[in-house]
């Protein structure tokens, strides 16, 4: 009866070391390694949402010449280049809703989403065999299966960049900055990211001399 009784408890007690071991590993290496893969995973779905509902969606909806205002002399010099900030907010509000849109709707795995974006539903899932850490056994053991939400909405904000193009020419480059919150969850463990891209959005030469750029309506009604 003792016999037995010692042998169950080591039994117990082998089970409670193994179970502690396996918790250790799966926090100290198994997690951080999946929760990597993950996150780099959720980038890339997110830039490329991103960047293709700015670049073809956006477009289809806009003429990017109309974000600006141009202004010349008696000679048709070119004198101030400023921004229309109707069409930029409005511009910018479509990006935001387009953004959120597409998002919301990879996450939701719907088949025309991803269909439109080139996806499929193995994005969301990491192979277990990941941590073996070699192509050959990548694909061993069940896929883990990872969920993206949308913490909150898409930010999207603008910068410019102008310089010196040819002789007496200069350049006039439009970036977008699309902010998005992001929260990744696996079965065991989650993560909220917030993850930036920045995308062109219009690029304008204005030829002959150099004018100057106020550019600063659009920005003092955004900051205010």
């Amino acid at each position: 009866m003792k016999k037995k009784f010692l042998k169950l408890f080591i039994l117990i007690i082998l089970i409670i070391v193994l179970s502690i071991f396996v918790i250790s590993l799966l926090n100290n290496k198994i997690m951080p390694l999946y929760l990597s893969y993950a996150e780099e995973e959720i980038k890339k779905v997110v830039t490329t949402v991103i960047n293709k509902s700015v670049t073809e969606d956006l477009t289809d909806r806009f003429n990017t010449d109309d974000f600006f205002i141009i202004k010349t002399d008696e000679v048709s010099r070119t004198t101030i280049v400023d921004f229309d900030p109707v069409i930029l907010n409005r511009a910018m509000s479509e990006i935001a809703n387009l953004v959120y849109d597409n998002l919301k709707l990879i996450s939701e795995k719907d088949k025309d989403a991803l269909e439109k974006f080139n996806m499929s539903d193995s994005v969301f899932y990491i192979p277990s065999g990941l941590i073996f850490d070699t192509v050959w056994l990548n694909n061993l053991g069940p896929k883990i299966p990872v969920k993206m939400e949308l913490v909150s909405s898409v930010n999207p904000n603008i910068e410019t960049k102008v310089t010196e193009y040819g002789i007496n020419n200069s350049l006039i480059e439009v970036f977008i900055h699309v902010i998005a919150d992001v929260k990744m969850v696996l079965p065991m463990a989650s993560r909220t990211m917030q993850i930036t891209v920045v995308v062109p959005l219009a690029v304008k030469i204005i030829q002959g001399m150099v004018p100057d750029y106020y550019l600063g309506s659009f920005f003092q009604e955004k900051n205010s």
